[in-house]
């Protein structure tokens, strides 16, 4: 008996060397080009050209939602109109990946990044509130900002808590 103890903890330790915890799993960011599953993440108030969108469930507890759309000029005219803008206005920071590998040079037109480290910060923007993009009975994704940008893009950043 006292000789198979040695080979059960050994067993043991093994097994638990093995196992992943729920906090250590690997990063959920996805990335689409298409309008299959965002609307049941988030409202979209009007009839979208283009989309492309991001998913990233890598905090515990919480999630970001990127979408950058592009509306026609009267569907963007009629969201910024009917969007309350913030109390407060702050310049928005972006990482300089994101900036250079999602925004296209149309969408930058008027809109001055000044680099800040690793990000860029937007000047020229005034963003406004997500309520006409939160209007989902289900999806987590109800606090963030939206930002006008050139054309008929805008960009949604939304959290879930």
């Amino acid at each position: 008996m006292k000789k198979f103890i040695p080979l059960v903890l050994i067993l043991l330790l093994s097994a638990c060397d093995n196992t992943q915890s729920p906090l250590e799993e690997k990063p959920k960011v996805k990335n689409f080009n298409d309008m299959a599953h965002l609307p049941k993440l988030m409202s979209i108030p009007g009839k979208a050209i283009s989309v492309k969108w991001q998913i990233d469930e890598t905090r515990f507890n919480a999630g970001n939602l990127i979408a950058l759309l592009e509306f026609s000029a009267d569907d963007k005219s009629r969201i910024i109109k009917n969007s309350q803008p913030y109390d407060v206005q702050t310049n928005a920071r972006l990482d300089k990946e994101f900036v250079d590998s999602w925004i296209p040079e149309t969408a930058r037109q008027g809109i001055k990044l000044k680099p800040s480290g690793t990000a860029y910060e937007m000047e020229g923007v005034v963003p406004v509130k997500p309520d006409l993009f939160t209007q989902t009975e289900l999806s987590p994704y109800v606090n963030g900002h939206v930002f006008p940008l050139s054309g008929g893009y805008v960009l949604v950043l939304l959290y879930s808590m």
